[in-house]
């Protein structure tokens, strides 16, 4: 795959987490390979997704993304499949220059990150933590999410006019957290717990009130952040030089102790 600064300029974007940016320059850029920026396209519409709390959506838009990349470079390698499961890109070793190799291992890493995490995230869901109802620690990952996608993203505060149609719905999924509305909160965990077993139900009002709402919840994804390592949270170890998004990085940030 070739590319010009519009491309390159899309990734940047995206490695850091600001898929807002690399959806304006995918947009407005001059793009010599249309192939990968319909694929950038996608991961930065999965990562919309995901920041609005829509998992499961999230999910299946990188499996495309995957498959897209594969199907054009059945070289690169993708993991086993397992029931039900998206198609899911491996890790292949870094090129020896940089280039045009360069930007397609990235824009491969991208995935493979965005995919990593979203698949360790859904693991998480199906857990039983000591001392947690399994309901509170989902709400409880959904509240880590928040802190991660939105109030920790700055271009959640400084965003510019919506050009989009698709671009408008999510940022008003978006705006349900960033006025800590519980319905959005509840949402995304409904979400959450749907991304491990789709059939289950909807998460109520007495979850969120018997977690202490925004303040109690806020209280426990902090000392949830604090116990991880430094993004990003792949399922797999992530290889030196892979980057974290702002976001995630900022919150981790936030919840260690001084």
């Amino acid at each position: 795959m070739t590319t010009v600064p519009g491309e390159v300029a899309a990734i940047d974007a995206l490695e850091f987490g600001n898929w807002r940016r690399a959806l304006r320059v995918l947009r407005e850029g001059d793009l010599a390979d249309a192939y990968l920026g319909a694929d950038l396209r996608t991961v930065a519409r999965a990562m919309s997704y995901r920041a609005a709390g829509e998992h499961g959506l999230a999910w299946r838009t990188l499996g495309v993304a995957a498959a897209s990349v594969h199907r054009r470079q059945p070289a690169i390698p993708v993991l086993p499949a397992r029931d039900g499961e998206v198609v899911r890109l491996a890790l292949p070793p870094p090129p020896a220059v940089e280039g045009p190799a360069g930007s397609a291992f990235r824009a491969v890493r991208l995935i493979w990150r965005e995919q990593g995490e979203l698949s360790r995230l859904r693991s998480q869901a199906a857990e039983r933590p000591s001392g947690l109802t399994q309901d509170r620690h989902i709400l409880l990952l959904a509240f880590v999410e928040y802190l991660c996608w939105v109030e920790c993203d700055r271009e959640t505060w400084l965003r510019e006019s919506t050009a989009d149609e698709g671009s408008a719905a999510v940022e008003a999924r978006i705006d349900e957290f960033r006025d800590r509305r519980r319905e959005g909160f509840l949402r995304s965990a409904t979400e959450l717990r749907r991304l491990h077993r789709p059939s289950a139900g909807g998460m109520t009002r007495p979850v969120w009130d018997r977690a202490d709402q925004y303040v109690g919840l806020r209280r426990l994804a902090l000392h949830e952040l604090a116990s991880r390592p430094r993004p990003p949270w792949t399922e797999s170890a992530t290889p030196a030089g892979c980057p974290a998004r702002k976001g995630a990085l900022s919150a981790w940030q936030i919840a260690q102790p001084d």
